[in-house]
């Protein structure tokens, strides 16, 4: 027994180069090299399916938090747990219905008192002194908003030991502005307002974060991780300046701001995201002589509103506890975590615990909480923060060169280039390419779809106002355009006429089937179709307005001439399609058949499905 445990730790793995895992990967890929797994994102950086050491080599990495350029955070080396705080913003009409909840959550998990100020009906009855048990000296306030600056601070200056209040409140006039159309001039009266706002509050709450960077506008119009960065800076540099000219130093300047990010899907980018600004960020407190402890601005960080959708909402969890996870590895200090519903109701008590339990989760059974960037040296994340940040830093300094971020927002030039991502990420998503479950992919039919019928377009057409826009809006609204169908008893319908036997058409059948069902349309196969009597048989005992061929190549190839000959004299009562990718010179004949289109893999499902509707609404 002895000799085998001296065997076993005398056992070493053997060595591979990184030519033997690319060999094996080719061998695997078969027809194609490793070569073929790179990708482009959506802020042009191609990703490499193997990372290695030789990545990072030219590299400088950090080694620990609070050193060089903050990019493995801002605490101080020997404080490693990554103390995030669970900051859930509490949404209602009413201060009556608000006011109970506040100690509530706080019980219940909650660690900053975080209202969505705006949405409230009643905001001059908001009373922060009759609430029992809120101590304000032990709990961090966070209270963003566009229109109630000037009320909040006449607020907080009634609480008794006011000076002892922690965390911050404010508004980003600039994305404020781009968020309406309004874009601000530094000389109007909005800025000098705002200007003497910041000045007031900072003489009767020094310690409050006032100067608030939101880039959530831009995040939920469909810019990229670089655009939100550069913005970002681009907005601090701006408010620097302009306080700058009341007087305040960098310094102080910098002690008042808080950035707040929306957090996407893309995993590894989210992370990347954060870290980089982190870095980039240090960069220009360096060049403004910012001490180090005065870049320690707190990060704020919402899950997106941008990836959520109404259809299949629980799927929104899963979506919110991945955009969370990448929030708290890239080194956030404040997080809400969106509710399934949140996008077409206002969230209830259900809802909304279970998004705060998503928090404590991931701190309580996950142990995110335990150390500070865990991801530091990773040869991936290294390489995309760097190239990140390389990115961010040449796009601010075009924004710089172009006169700064009011100027570029004036223009419209800043939101032509968002506009720009958000066109790539619709084309991708509607040619299916980028998968949202439940919506444009494994749509389920059987749901019922929250919310009110609401078909209408999104028209971005100005270069100065972009409407904020989720993703899977085209898609609800193929949904509610069949369900308004169904409901004048035009139920779409497709009839799938099935060729041959199982294995040669249901490969292309279950296709079709998933490709119309996420415009609403229920897909009914027919029984195995060898002969023509069976097709007959099936489209009179269907009578439907749309039918699809489906089977293998050899199945069409296959298709006798009284079957071409049935279809030509009777699909003047019926439209027929058929599964797969036509070749243009095998079009002619198939037109020729009574067969006027096709669905096929990377089409674009938004304008087929919105052509295919269109047949039941003139039925």
């Amino acid at each position: 027994m002895g000799e085998n445990v001296k065997e076993l730790k005398n056992q070493t793995f053997q060595v591979y180069s990184v030519m033997d895992w690319e060999d094996a990967a080719n061998q695997t890929l078969k027809n194609r090299n490793i070569d073929s797994l790179s990708r482009s994102t959506y802020e042009n950086i191609m990703l490499k399916p193997l990372y290695t050491k030789e990545d990072i080599e030219h590299l400088s990495i950090e080694q620990y938090p609070h050193s060089g350029l903050n990019t493995r955070g801002f605490d101080k080396f020997g404080n490693s747990a990554n103390k995030w705080k669970i900051a859930q913003k509490l949404t209602k009409r009413k201060w009556a219905e608000l006011h109970p909840l506040l100690t509530d959550v706080l019980k219940r998990g909650q660690e900053v008192l975080s209202i969505d100020i705006d949405k409230l009906d009643d905001f001059d009855q908001v009373n922060l002194m009759d609430i029992e048990e809120l101590d304000l000296s032990q709990t961090p306030i966070f209270l963003q908003t566009k229109a109630h600056f000037k009320g909040i601070l006449s607020k907080l200056r009634e609480i008794p030991n006011k000076e002892q209040i922690k965390g911050g409140f404010g508004s980003d006039i600039i994305s404020n502005g781009m968020e309406n159309g309004d874009i601000l001039n530094s000389l109007d009266n909005e800025m000098n307002t705002w200007l003497q706002h910041v000045k007031l509050a900072d003489q009767e709450f020094n310690a409050l974060k006032t100067v608030f960077i939101d880039t959530t506008p831009y995040h939920n119009r469909g810019a990229n991780a670089v655009q939100e960065i550069a913005i970002a800076l681009s907005e601090a540099v701006y408010y620097i300046e302009r306080l700058r000219e009341e007087n305040w130093e960098p310094g102080k300047a910098a002690r008042k701001l808080l950035f707040h990010f929306s957090i996407g899907g893309n995993f590894f980018m989210e992370i990347a995201k954060l870290r980089a600004f982190r870095k980039l960020w240090s960069t220009i407190g360096n060049a403004y002589e910012i001490t180090l402890d005065e870049q320690a601005v707190p990060i704020s960080a919402e899950t997106s509103m941008m990836t959520k959708s109404k259809l299949d909402s629980y799927v929104n969890l899963l979506r919110a506890g991945n955009e969370a996870f990448s929030a708290i590895l890239g080194g956030v200090n404040l997080l809400h975590v969106s509710a399934f519903d949140e996008i077409y109701e206002e969230t209830n008590e259900f809802s909304a615990r279970i998004s705060r339990n998503i928090q404590l989760l991931l701190r309580e059974e996950a142990h995110l909480n335990k150390v500070n960037d865990p991801v530091g040296g990773s040869y991936y994340i290294e390489t995309l923060t760097n190239e990140l940040a390389k990115k961010s830093w040449e796009l601010f300094q075009l924004i710089d060169r172009k006169g700064g971020i009011v100027e570029v927002l004036k223009t419209g030039w800043i939101q032509q280039e968002i506009k720009n991502i958000y066109d790539k990420r619709i084309i991708d998503i509607a040619t299916r390419k980028q998968s949202l479950i439940g919506t444009n992919v494994y749509a389920n039919l059987a749901e019922e779809v929250p919310g009110e019928n609401k078909r209408q377009s999104v028209n971005i057409s100005s270069n100065k106002l972009l409407p904020s826009v989720r993703l899977a809006e085209a898609f609800e609204n193929l949904r509610d355009y069949a369900k308004e169908l169904e409901e004048t008893g035009r139920a779409p319908v497709a009839g799938l006429i099935c060729l041959d036997k199982l294995k040669h058409h249901k490969a292309r059948a279950d296709f079709v089937t998933g490709f119309l069902a996420t415009g609403g349309i229920k897909s009914v196969w027919s029984p195995e179709c060898s002969k023509l009597e069976d097709i007959i048989k099936f489209v009179e005992e269907t009578n439907f307005s749309y039918y699809c061929l489906c089977g293998n190549d050899e199945s069409y190839e296959g298709v006798d001439e009284k079957i071409i000959e049935w279809f030509q004299r009777n699909t003047s009562h019926f439209v027929l399609h058929i599964a797969g990718k036509i070749s243009d010179e095998k079009w002619p004949n198939m037109k020729a058949s009574g067969i006027s289109d096709s669905i096929y893999i990377n089409q674009n499902a938004i304008e087929k499905l919105t052509s295919l509707l269109s047949l039941w609404e003139v039925k």
